[in-house]
């Protein structure tokens, strides 16, 4: 089920995201949307892709990894 998420004005001035490719912080953002009530999500890549970047040539796990970082 699809849940409403919004972003503060801050959210575009963090400067830890400023490291991440801007693909990573869209995913950033996209994981919101797809995530349970508790941050909680499954660990498949693919299925992520599919769900918040589909048009885009993206190396899902690459991204990820920033993110982590």
């Amino acid at each position: 089920m699809a849940r409403l998420r919004t972003l503060k004005p801050g959210f575009f001035r963090n400067e830890n995201l400023a490291q991440v490719p801007p693909l990573g912080r869209l995913l950033f953002e996209g994981l919101w949307t797809i995530a349970d009530r508790r941050g909680r999500l499954e660990d498949r890549p693919k299925r992520i892709k599919a769900d918040i970047l589909p048009y885009d040539d993206a190396d899902i796990d690459d991204l990820l990894r920033h993110l982590v970082e």
